[in-house]
Parts: structure tokens; C-alpha cells; sequence
């Protein structure tokens, strides 16, 4: 069998200025990385916005079960739209997710905006906001994966793929500094609410830009459109050669793995979960999941004021500085490590990192520990925790790459959507768990809480250790397909 890599294109003739068909494409996926740092925008904003006397005012103070709630609504209802957006993608292309997406940031963030004004319900308003941005939020990572997968040139496909949650990093950049400057500086509401507001101008782009995305070639020769299907390759992949060998290679496989799947119904849960490569599939997908959510990133992600709290930084300014430098700092690690997993291994990137984490949530609760039992102000626990901080999301960011990547690569195309609702419901469900428990416990026990995640990330690196096995089915399974 030919191997695509070896394959003429023309993309390998000309410059990338001059391929206007992947010029087209780039701005197709402009939408989806739009979309990423809109995401990354929103999971950040919150926990800068808990750093400020305003927000707080406005919403009561919320703390404990009140402040989980808050952050965990966001997954709670994105559990209820994963099957909706399955049916929807399957059966009317993968564009209605994003559009979706884009209405649910809109309505949201403006719901979000007004909460506490002309005494209005300030903390149900806030959470009602949050409901509906949870609903989009799930369509979005669930139909963007897809996508990326889908329309991407397969020459560029895996670092594109890798360099996916990149860009959520990069939202939380411009949420950190955005944070420093308002909620640093501004003693009224509006220190938050234009935060908050700023959301809405990414989700107008998206609505708009969305409408000039063409449907994927692999959902067209599913529903039997095949003229158009090649129509897309030809323009985007093979810049408007109709006789381009790799888009005529692209085709038939494509082709030729839809008919075979359709043809063993594998698009079915009962032909899925019979055969032992797709509950492999599936395993991987909700590994991954297990490594995102349960090794202590939500601590620091959600409650990082938290964080600082229980080590004497209460400032806001510092608390916002901090979170501002920080996100820059992860943002480089990630990108370093979507090149990095080019030469030495994704695994391997994983059985290295985990160890670390490990070492950082020992030392954070060391240091905490330190300040929290000292008779005096002991400001070298304040800079160790604010170092570890660093050290800790700095490596756990660098594995994004994989826990991202991974979860749609190892699908079949008649399973994409289905093997994207697993992660997605998987997803959500330990999302909602650890970020509403988190704040509970955290406020109950304090730095002991750093304990709890300890086992899980032991836990967590032997399963990566042993499922080497599992992640060989990428490469005898046919990722492109």
C-alpha cells in the first residue's frame, strides 16, 4: 500500500504564499483556533476574576459549595448537548457545532455581563451565563476536533492537530493580562465586566466566518456527494490540479475505508463496542480524559487565588501578575512541546512529565504547609508555592498536545463523532466532579488537599507506562482515515 508521505503534491512545488488553496484552508481553520482561544479566554477569566472585590460584591461573595457550582455549571451542561451534537454531525455536517458554539458565547457572555446590575441576581445570572456557555463550549471541542481532522492537509495534519489546544493557552494569555490590567487596576464592576464583554467580538467572527466553511470531504462521500468531495480536495489539498497524484490518492482511500465501514454497519454502537481495536479506541479516549481532569491541574486552573491565599498572596494586582506571567510561560512550554513530540515520542513526553507533577504537588504541599504552620509570615513558602505553580502547569501543559490530540486521531471516520461523545461525556462528568469538589475541599482542608491527587498521578503514569500497546493501534489502524 502507498504511503501518502511519498505521494507528489503540490504543495511540494511551491511556496506557501503560492497555494492559494492552503491559504483558503488556513482561514477555515482560522475559525477553529479562533474558537480555541475563545475557549482558552473563557476558562481562564473566571479564576482571575475571583481576585477581584467587585465581582465578588456583585455576586455575593460566593465561596465553598456556592463558588464550585459556579465554575462546575459549564460541564454539568455540556453532559446534555454531547448526543444532541453526535446525531447533528453525523447527519447534517459538522458545521452546526460551531455555529452553535458561537450563539451560546454570545448569549452568555452578555447574560454573564449584566449580573448584579440595578440589583439584578448577580450569582444566578453569573451561573445561568455559565449554563448556557458550557452548552457551546462542548459542541465546539467536540466538533472542532473532528474538523481539524477532517479538512487539514495530511501534510500538516498532526502538528496542526498537536498545536490544537495551543491556542486555548493563548486565549488564557490575553484573559491573564487582561485580568492585570482591569481587575489590577479598576475598583468599580467594570474591573470585570469588560473583561467579560471582550468575549463577545470573538463570537460575532465566528458566526460570521463559519458560514464560508465548506462541509468535509469525508461527511460528503459519506452521503453519497462524492462530485463535491473531490471538488474539496482538488481546491484546498491539491491547489486546483484535478490530476494531483496525493488528492487522488486522498480520495480513494477515503473512498474505499467509508464504503468498507458502511458496508459492516461499523457505525453502530452494537459493530463498535464488538470489536476489541474500538474499545481500545474508546479506552484511549477516556485515558486521556483521566490524565486532563484528575492530576491537580483544576486546582491551580480554577482556584489558583486559592492557591496564593493559603500562602499570604492576597493582592490582587500580584495575584493577577502572577497569573499574567504564568500563562505566557505555558504558552511557550506548549509550543516547545508540540516539536519536541516530533523526535522523541508523545508517550514518552507523558512518562516524563507525570513524575514531575508529582515532585510539584508534593512541594506545594510542603510549602503551604510550611506557611500554614509557621507562628510568622514566612515569605519563602510564598515564593517556592509561586515557583512551583509555574513549574507544575509549565510541564502540564506540555502534554496538552497529546491528551488533546489523541482522543479524535484514534477514531475511524465512522466513529469519530460517536469516540468524540465518549471523551466528551467522560470529559464533562470528571470536569464538574473535580472543579465543584475542589473548591469544597479547599476550603474545608486547605493545602491537605494537594494530597488527594498524589495516588492518582502514580496511578496515572503506570497506565501510560502499560498501554503501549494500545497506542500501537494508531499506527496499524490508519489515523487518516
Amino acid at each position: 500500500m502507498s504511503d501518502w508521505r511519498t505521494i507528489s503534491n503540490a504543495s511540494d512545488r511551491l511556496k506557501w504564499y503560492q497555494n492559494k488553496g492552503q491559504i483558503k484552508l488556513n482561514f477555515f481553520l482560522s475559525i477553529i483556533f479562533v474558537g480555541m482561544v475563545l475557549n482558552g479566554y473563557d476558562g481562564s477569566l473566571v479564576s482571575g476574576l475571583q481576585a477581584s472585590d467587585a465581582w465578588q460584591a456583585d455576586l455575593g461573595y460566593p465561596d465553598g459549595v456556592r463558588l464550585g457550582l459556579l465554575n462546575a455549571i459549564g460541564s454539568i451542561s455540556g453532559l446534555f448537548v454531547g448526543p444532541i451534537i453526535t446525531y447533528i454531525d453525523e447527519n447534517f455536517g459538522r458545521r452546526w457545532g460551531i455555529r452553535f458554539y458561537g450563539y451560546t458565547m454570545l448569549i452568555g457572555s452578555v447574560i454573564g455581563c449584566i449580573a448584579g446590575v440595578s440589583g439584578a441576581n448577580g450569582y444566578g445570572l453569573f451561573v445561568a451565563g455559565r449554563a448556557i456557555i458550557g452548552l457551546g463550549l462542548a459542541s465546539f471541542l467536540m466538533t472542532s476536533l473532528i474538523v481539524v481532522q477532517e479538512i487539514t492537509h495530511p501534510r500538516s495534519r498532526e502538528a496542526i492537530a498537536a498545536s490544537w489546544d495551543s491556542y486555548w493557552i493563548l486565549g488564557s494569555v490575553i484573559a491573564a493580562w487582561v485580568n492585570f490590567g482591569c481587575v489590577g487596576f479598576i475598583t468599580s464592576s467594570w474591573s470585570w465586566r469588560i473583561p467579560y464583554i471582550i468575549q463577545v467580538p470573538f463570537a460575532l467572527y465566528i458566526l460570521i466566518a463559519v458560514q464560508f466553511v465548506p462541509e468535509t470531504p469525508r461527511f460528503l462521500l459519506a452521503k453519497g456527494r462524492d462530485a463535491e468531495a473531490y471538488a474539496f480536495l482538488v481546491e484546498y489539498h491539491g491547489n486546483g490540479d484535478v490530476d494531483d497524484p496525493l488528492v487522488r490518492f486522498e480520495f480513494k482511500e477515503m473512498k474505499e475505508a467509508i464504503l468498507a465501514e458502511q458496508a459492516a454497519k461499523a457505525e453502530k454502537w452494537s459493530t463498535i463496542l464488538k470489536k476489541r481495536s474500538n474499545l481500545h479506541r474508546l479506552g484511549l479516549a477516556a485515558l486521556m480524559v483521566f490524565l486532563t481532569n484528575l492530576s491537580g491541574s483544576s486546582i491551580i486552573y480554577f482556584y489558583y487565588t486559592t492557591v496564593f491565599d493559603l500562602v499570604g498572596i492576597t493582592d490582587a494586582t500580584t495575584q493577577t501578575g502572577i497569573q499574567a506571567g504564568l500563562s505566557m510561560f505555558t504558552w511557550f512550554c506548549q509550543i516547545a512541546a508540540v516539536y519536541v513530540g516530533k523526535y522523541v515520542g508523545r508517550r514518552k513526553i507523558l512518562l516524563f512529565i507525570w513524575p514531575t507533577l508529582l515532585l510539584s504537588l508534593v512541594g506545594l504541599c510542603v510549602s503551604s504547609g510550611v506557611f500554614a504552620n509557621a507562628s510568622e509570615s514566612n515569605n519563602r513558602a510564598g515564593v517556592a508555592t509561586v515557583a512551583l505553580v509555574w513549574i507544575y502547569l509549565g510541564f502540564f501543559n506540555a502534554s496538552n498536545p497529546v491528551l488533546y490530540s489523541y482522543p479524535a486521531e484514534v477514531q475511524t471516520f465512522s466513529m469519530r463523532s460517536k469516540g468524540l461523545l465518549v471523551w466528551n461525556t467522560v470529559s464533562q462528568l470528571m470536569s464538574a466532579y473535580v472543579t465543584w469538589v475542589d473548591a469544597i475541599a479547599l476550603d474545608a482542608i486547605g493545602y491537605k488537599y494537594y494530597i488527594v491527587y498524589m495516588p492518582l498521578v502514580v496511578i496515572q503514569w503506570v497506565l501510560v507506562y502499560f498501554c503501549k500497546s494500545y497506542l500501537s493501534i494508531i499506527k496499524k489502524c490508519g489515523i487518516n482515515i
